[in-house]
């Protein structure tokens, strides 16, 4: 496990309904400099390190999932540190 901070730039610097600029995007993609593609949505993380045929899928926590539907709604949202088992699956 690893722990991901979502800080206030990243919200500032995020897009909404963009899965792979959106806040936690950028947050993952900071953390893990190996990721050459992240793209994130409610369902999960999918993420590829440049190795071909190397996409990794990972499951958000609850937390996350509600971060994203909020930002995507237009809502305030708080900087907030989660969790992320990476990689947790690999294909």
């Amino acid at each position: 496990m690893t722990a991901v901070s979502v800080t206030a730039d990243h919200i500032a610097m995020g897009d909404r309904e963009n899965c792979e600029t959106c806040p936690v995007a950028l947050a993952i993609a900071e953390t893990f400099a190996d990721l050459t593609y992240v793209s994130v949505d409610p369902g999960g993380l999918i993420a590829a390190t440049g190795l071909p045929g190397r996409e990794i899928f990972v499951d958000l926590p609850r937390e996350v999932q509600e971060f994203i539907w909020d930002f995507d709604d237009g809502d305030p949202v708080e900087p907030f540190t989660f969790e992320l088992d990476y990689p947790a699956v690999t294909r």
